[in-house]
């Protein structure tokens, strides 16, 4: 379910007091965040608010464009190493299917409030802001509990099921305060697009499997882990969701899609025309004369003299003008998203807005790759606390200690500064220096094994010239 289905549906004033009425709990989302959440979603998916066709504003979704340009950069090269155990082992798999994805996921992530990882039981579900809410929330904006929905479609009804998270308190009969992780779920039948009545999570098949209540002892940590841009929430700042990497620069978003649309309207209407009488035009047609494209016919007021009947328009194309002011919009983006001033560029000869390769001396932008890294880290550390407590469960593999496992997780990370053309044209000149084997370049750059790249090499080395005359 998306978004704009999930606010018109199902985040209303009916679910918020269903929420009340089942769950005795507030849901922490303000009419604000609400809002803005849902003109993220417009803004990446290429219909922002300033989008206006009367005025010749479209969107050029340069956002999504910068939400997958970050997301690269986090995600480079990325590996992850688990512990050699065989509890280790079964993370090292999981974490190996979270590295096919993580990209777009951070992507989605950077691109709007957060992104959800929730483990259940068989897979990981990524969850969306509006198909969560958060109920609780500490002091450094940790989200502590959560409401989950999930809908399917069968046949004319819709089935909602929300899925609560939270800790609660028991004293045991020691006395001693225990807490305890409890997961409770709730399933609706509805014809209609309110949430309708409850019904049996066993009437949804793949439902049919779940308790009602689930409480866990031995949790210390929310079962799903919420990754977010590392930047404050200045736009709700009672809110524990997060803002996109874009979301200082909405202005300027804006001011963009307004400056690339003046640019190709002036393209569009740079054609060469010539303005001729409308009477010519109708003798033409009269007289099935086929005239030139770029010629059209004009009513010519009275009195106009025969000098002035042919008019000849050719417009003055401002390239040099608009893309100097572009760019200018570009360097602001840059900057307010947290990256160096030329990250985003115009080139002038492709036409093409591409983003720059990052030097060492790009502080700002190796900065905010390195803040951005850390949450991801963070986030993935609690996904994989919760994939281990899944094991414990489910897996049947014998269990260990998190406090074991976690410091011995190892996180690589690719250097954002590398250049491969660079990497390349360097190699090269070693070799051609005699500085390296010229098969390790080829194994290098070539995607040849080490058999491969040294029998080209001894291909290609010059064989003993034949024997001339009496020669020996």
């Amino acid at each position: 379910m998306g978004l704009i289905t999930w606010i018109k549906a199902v985040c209303n004033k009916l679910f918020k007091k269903e929420i009340e009425k089942r769950f005795k709990a507030d849901i922490q989302l303000s009419d604000i965040m609400e809002k803005w959440i849902h003109d993220f979603y417009m803004i990446t998916s290429g219909h922002p608010m300033w989008e206006d066709a009367k005025d010749d504003v479209e969107s050029i979704n340069f956002a999504a464009f910068i939400d997958d340009v970050t997301a690269g950069l986090v995600t480079l090269d990325i590996g992850i190493e688990m512990p050699g155990t065989l509890r280790g082992q079964w993370l090292q798999k999981q974490a190996d299917y979270v590295l096919q994805v993580i990209n777009d996921k951070v992507s989605e992530g950077l691109g709007n409030a957060g992104i959800m990882f929730k483990p259940n039981g068989t897979n990981i579900d990524y969850v969306e802001p509006g198909n969560f809410a958060p109920t609780e929330s500490d002091s450094n904006g940790n989200i502590l509990g959560c409401v989950f929905q999930s809908q399917i479609k069968r046949g004319d009804y819709t089935y909602t099921r929300l899925e609560r998270h939270r800790f609660e308190y028991d004293t045991g009969e020691d006395g001693e305060e225990r807490q305890i992780y409890c997961i409770t779920n709730y399933a609706y039948k509805s014809r209609g697009s309110g949430i309708g009545d409850p019904c049996k999570l066993s009437e949804v098949r793949e439902w049919a499997k779940l308790e009602e209540d689930v409480a866990l002892e031995n949790v210390d940590r929310p079962l799903f882990a919420y990754f977010k841009n590392p930047a404050p929430n200045r736009l709700d700042r009672t809110s524990p969701l997060g803002v996109p990497i874009w979301h200082n620069a909405m202005k300027e978003l804006k001011d963009l899609d307004v400056a690339w649309g003046r640019k190709s309207g002036e393209v569009a209407d740079s054609k060469h025309m010539t303005f001729l009488p409308q009477s010519v035009i109708n003798y033409a047609n009269q007289h099935d004369i086929k005239l030139p494209r770029w010629v059209r016919g004009v009513e010519m007021g009275v009195g106009v003299s025969e000098d002035n009947k042919i008019h000849e328009h050719v417009s003055t194309l401002l390239t040099e003008q608009r893309i100097k002011d572009i760019n200018s919009i570009l360097a602001l983006i840059s900057t307010k998203c947290g990256f160096s001033q030329g990250m985003f560029v115009l080139d002038e000869k492709t036409g093409m807005m591409t983003a720059t390769q990052v030097e060492a001396d790009d502080q700002e932008t190796i900065r905010t790759i390195k803040n951005i890294r850390d949450q991801l880290k963070n986030a993935l550390n609690d996904l994989f606390y919760v994939l281990n407590k899944m094991a414990d469960l489910y897996s049947g593999i014998p269990a260990e200690n998190w406090e074991s496992i976690e410091p011995n997780i190892v996180y690589n990370w690719g250097d954002i500064t590398y250049s491969y053309n660079e990497d390349k044209a360097n190699w090269w000149k070693y070799r051609i220096q005699g500085d390296v084997p010229p098969y390790m370049y080829y194994m290098k750059f070539e995607g040849m094994n080490e058999d491969e790249a040294r029998a080209m090499v001894e291909e290609a080395q010059p064989k003993d010239r034949p024997m001339m005359f009496d020669e020996e």
